[in-house]
């Protein structure tokens, strides 16, 4: 399998069906790549073709997202977390690089600090344990605008949407969003592969995982890099410095971005990955 392809899989964790994307050579070190709220694995294939050159790296659809199940019991960060450790334990992959964006930033806090052991360094990107009250707000407003769209007549018709809510997007990102984000329905709509029950993660529902959260990130012992937009309302320099301080092995970069750093500066944002991989973490 060379860098620019990558396999589809599937398996099941506890009841619950996981999808999921493989780039690279396995038996390079592993990396697991979790997307944000409300979109899917899809999202990282330019950062997973950049990586797969050196690296066997792991996309995978969290529960409610993309190709993997809907879930009855909900969309509790500790939930997320026990379908990805059981990823990691079905593949046999660990110890992996383990990187998160946006709610995927929680998932990966949860899973590291659930099992330090399996995570070799830890990237998160624009999220922490919680968010400023803007940030909260904005999530929840955007969420609650994207999960009311009831479809579209065609891919033209998607991608306008997109490019309106994400100019600042590497169009890719918005080509792959138009391809993978979206599926047809009965009526012959583009409609949203996730779960409308995923919006409830932005609201009062997800308060009790903040105390939990913090606890976690007392117990990431790995090497693990902050990724901060710096025009992102989500993380503020406060909420920054209260994370480096908990975590024991952190640092703080921040790019010129707003929130969506990978579709933003995607190659800045693979070199820092590859930087932190390699060993050579540093603070900017």
């Amino acid at each position: 399998m060379s860098a620019h392809e990558y396999q589809d899989g599937r398996l099941e964790i506890d009841g619950v069906g996981i999808h999921y994307l493989e780039w690279g050579t396995p038996g390079n070190e592993p990396v697991l790549l979790l997307h944000g709220l409300n979109v899917q694995a899809h999202t990282w294939d330019p950062i997973a073709r950049d990586l797969a050159r050196n690296y066997h790296v792991i996309a995978p659809d969290l529960r409610g997202h993309g190709d993997s199940d809907w879930s009855r019991a909900g969309y509790r960060v500790r939930s997320l977390a026990h379908d990805m450790n059981g990823l990691v334990d079905a593949l046999g992959i660990g110890p992996v690089h383990l990187v998160g964006h946006s709610a995927g930033v929680r998932v990966a806090i949860a899973m590291a600090g659930e099992r330090p052991e399996t995570v070799k360094t830890l990237a998160l990107s624009d999220a922490g344990p919680e968010t400023t009250r803007a940030g909260a707000e904005f999530m929840r407003d955007f969420i609650q605008r994207t999960v009311s769209i009831r479809g579209f007549r065609n891919s033209d018709e998607a991608r306008t949407y997109y490019e309106n809510e994400h100019p600042s997007w590497v169009p890719e990102f918005i080509d792959l969003h138009v391809e993978h984000q979206l599926r047809k329905n009965w009526a012959g709509k583009l409609v949203l592969k996730a779960d409308p029950d995923v919006q409830w993660i932005t609201g009062s529902a997800s308060l009790p995982d903040i105390p939990y959260l913090w606890s976690m990130s007392e117990k990431l012992t790995m090497p693990t890099l902050l990724m901060i937009g710096r025009t992102s309302n989500v993380l503020d320099q406060g909420l920054v410095d209260r994370m480096t301080s908990v975590m024991p092995n952190a640092a703080a970069q921040w790019f010129d971005t707003g929130h969506y750093i990978p579709r933003e500066k995607p190659e800045e944002f693979s070199a820092s990955l590859r930087e932190l991989f390699a060993g050579d973490l540093v603070a900017r």
